[in-house]
């Protein structure tokens, strides 16, 4: 049995490897061919533009006001210190 790989060898599957690349590669366009579909990458444009159809009216969005949320007050701070140990009330009965 020869362990030794001779360089032959070592061209051979980099070639092999240059082939399924290549065939990869010729296969991705393939499908992307296959997929185009006949579109000619043309977004369409939207209404009341120049490119948008003539029987669309283009509608100004809308924004409502911002919400400030709830405000804050201030108040005097509790005179009880507060808890430091979580401790569940004990039932009674």
């Amino acid at each position: 049995m020869n362990a030794k790989r001779t360089p032959t060898s070592r061209r051979g599957v980099k070639l092999l490897g240059a082939a399924c690349a290549a065939a990869a590669v010729i296969g991705a366009g393939a499908v992307t061919m296959m997929l185009d579909n006949g579109s000619s990458g043309h977004i369409d444009m939207p209404a009341g533009s120049g490119d948008a159809p003539t029987n669309s009216v283009y509608v100004q969005p809308s924004v409502t006001g911002m919400n400030m949320g709830a405000t804050a007050t201030f108040t005097t701070p509790a005179t009880v210190e507060p808890t430091t140990e979580a401790v569940p009330p004990v039932k009674a009965g």
